[in-house]
């Protein structure tokens, strides 16, 4: 949303000269290191209290993170990723820092759904500023294209990649067939005006003249260019559109809207199906003390798969082959169709024994299947299940780009999530991209439980 730069924020998300937002519901100030520990220590201020961050022991604690992460940025990115985490702390490793533009206003982050692909797109905000980014992460996250939001005085908000999956029929030796044509797609949400624009990924490869893929030592250069297809109007529970993430196992948007809730869009109509309060456990859920309650000023959304290597789930926004077995397996026809498979909405590399022990199996989830979401001038990441919206995680990323340091760079909140295409294990942990509202850096990290 429109993260103005003369509004106030609050102690972990300033801008310059900014005073202490009176407004916040929360503050989340979260230790835990593992997902099930919901009976670690979480402190909520109300909105009426002014929030006073400015004791030695939290100066002493950005001042630390503040010199610690001065050396990470003096360090210059390899031109392959590291093979050693630069920076650790009990929540995630610093893989690699890489260049981002200090001008880019960022309200999201998504990955290319074009499986040869690995570009990175890049949502931007303000009025007559928005733009859509296109960055290679192979080259030092080199900026490919842009492309400016039209009308210009439309703010762009959250954006996603996404496809839809287009049935046609063809003659092949004599006979029909029906066949399934994707069409990769990027969706972009606008904050105030209730208008989002669709379009449709054009992908180009390098090639030589004699058609084979140019440069046989280096991965070939993959392009895309982006050709408006629709415009179309939402409503939200606050008017406003904030971030939005791409289910595919469910064919489904998640949007927020800056309030609690987490709206549910069907991908092909953009029809609301349904909406989630995010909530939070406050205390121990064994006790009689505990209390639940709802989340405001959820942002950027990303949908992720901690375990993209699981046999009866699909991969992360990034694993479409897992997805084409499923659209194989239960949207085809005779011998193919296993009714006991598909009814549970994932596909079946394993047993449906092995399969059916999954709790969240019959919603199209697996257990590993998460939304994390920024929140709106926190320095952390939640992680939330997508069937009930309750939170199972917070991230601390307070750290990686200090408050303080923020502050004299004229540097804004975080915001941007993406994966980053790599298969991940509950084991190994989940990579992803993170940046942030005029951040000089944008982050490879691998988030730790």
């Amino acid at each position: 949303m429109n993260r103005n730069r003369t509004l106030p924020l609050s102690s972990s998300c300033r801008g310059n000269g900014g005073m202490v937002v009176a407004s916040l519901l929360f503050i989340l100030l979260l230790s835990w290191r593992q997902p099930s520990s919901l009976t670690t220590s979480i402190i909520f201020v109300a909105s009426a209290l002014a929030i006073d961050t400015s004791s030695s022991s939290a100066a002493a604690s950005r001042s630390s993170a503040s010199s610690t992460t001065n050396q990470q940025q003096q360090q210059q990115p390899s031109s392959s990723p590291p093979t050693s985490p630069l920076y650790k702390s009990h929540d995630y490793h610093l893989l690699e820092i890489v260049p981002h533009s200090p001008t880019s206003f960022t309200q999201g982050l998504t990955l290319s759904t074009i499986s040869s692909s690995s570009i990175l797109y890049e949502g931007t905000g303000l009025n007559y500023q928005s733009q859509i980014l296109q960055h290679d992460p192979r080259q030092n996250m080199k900026t490919l294209e842009r492309r400016v939001v039209e009308p210009r005085h439309l703010f762009g908000e959250g954006i996603a990649c996404y496809y839809v999956d287009h049935r046609r029929l063809s003659d092949s030796d004599s006979e029909v067939v029906e066949e399934v044509v994707r069409e990769h797609r990027l969706i972009q949400l606008t904050w105030k005006d209730n208008i989002g624009m669709i379009y449709r990924i054009i992908n180009h490869h390098n090639r030589n003249d004699d058609g084979t893929e140019a440069g046989s030592e280096e991965p070939p250069t993959t392009t895309e260019s982006l050709e408006l297809i629709d415009t179309f109007k939402f409503d939200t529970h606050t008017g406003e559109g904030w971030g939005i993430t791409f289910v595919p196992h469910t064919k489904e948007f998640y949007v927020s809207d800056g309030s609690e809730y987490i709206h549910v869009w069907d991908v092909e109509t953009l029809v609301e199906k349904r909406r989630m309060a995010v909530t939070l456990e406050r205390g121990d859920e064994s006790s009689s003390s505990s209390s639940t309650v709802r989340l405001k000023y959820v942002n950027e959304l990303e949908f992720v798969d901690f375990n993209s290597k699981n046999k009866c789930g699909g991969g992360d926004v990034k694993d479409w082959d897992i997805h084409d077995v499923y659209l194989e397996q239960c949207q085809g026809e005779g011998d193919e169709y296993d009714e006991q498979t598909c009814s549970s909405g994932t596909t079946n590399t394993a047993t449906n024994e092995e399969c059916s022990n999954d709790e969240n199996n019959h919603t199209g989830f697996t257990s590993t299947m998460s939304i994390l979401a920024n929140v709106w001038y926190q320095d952390v990441l939640i992680r939330i299940d997508p069937v009930t919206a309750k939170v199972t995680r917070v991230y601390d990323l307070s750290d990686i780009y200090p408050y303080e340091q923020r502050k004299k760079d004229g540097a804004d909140c975080l915001n941007g999530i993406s994966v980053t295409g790599k298969e991940s294990n509950e084991e190994e942990g989940l990579e992803l991209w993170v940046t942030g509202k005029l951040w000089p850096k944008m982050y490879r990290i691998r988030l730790i439980d």
